[in-house]
């Protein structure tokens, strides 16, 4: 009995793609693990460093987001502040100039009530260049202070040389510190509550700018 043994074939080609079914088919060599775990390392590196700069960029843009609505929430704030400072200015504006008029009117009232010739005295000096070479003057008061005001008048004009025929009249529609003087070339008159009416015409101005 003859036997052929086959345990043993040496003339095979090993030499082609499909040499040995225990290589990868395509080609590549199998990576060394120390290789492959720095290859892994720096693939994690890389994510993480990536995930973070991406986490920045988000925190960036939240933060920008978030401080511009900061800025609009402020602009907003003091828009309103700077209208209710005006407001508050032209309230505070109002009241002082209101408290101005009340007060300059009771001191004028107190004053005049304690010495009613000085605003005539005053309105007669106002006029002096006027009343030169005048040869009469005529000054309408109230009733209770006609004395007062000739010795008064009269004694002024003497002092800045003034020598016209000094007249004064008492009248009943004239209040206690007003007056009219008269003479041929001109006139003036001074009435308190004339003057009050010109103030408060001059506050409403005022506050309406």
């Amino acid at each position: 009995m003859t036997t052929q043994s086959s345990a043993f074939n040496f003339t095979r080609d090993f030499s082609g793609a499909k040499a040995s079914p225990f290589l990868d088919s395509s080609g590549r060599l199998p990576v060394p693990y120390a290789q492959h775990a720095a290859e892994l390392e720096s693939a994690r590196n890389e994510g993480y460093a990536r995930g973070v700069e991406e986490g920045r960029e988000a925190q960036r843009d939240e933060e920008s987001a978030r401080l511009a609505a900061a800025l609009e929430q402020i602009t907003q704030t003091m828009a309103v502040g700077f209208g209710q400072l005006d407001a508050i200015e032209t309230n505070a504006r109002t009241e002082a100039l209101d408290f101005a008029k009340v007060f300059a009117a009771k001191i004028a009232g107190r004053l005049i009530e304690q010495a009613p010739i000085v605003p005539i005295e005053m309105a007669m000096r106002a006029i002096l260049n006027d009343l030169r070479g005048a040869a009469h003057v005529a000054v309408r008061v109230a009733p209770s202070t006609v004395d007062a005001c000739k010795n008064r008048l009269t004694l002024l004009l003497r002092e800045n040389g003034l020598e016209p025929r000094l007249h004064v009249f008492p009248d009943p529609d004239v209040v206690a510190g007003d007056c009219r003087i008269e003479w041929a070339d001109g006139g003036i008159v001074r009435e308190r509550e004339k003057l009050e009416y010109l103030i408060e015409k001059s506050i409403d101005v005022i506050l309406a700018r």
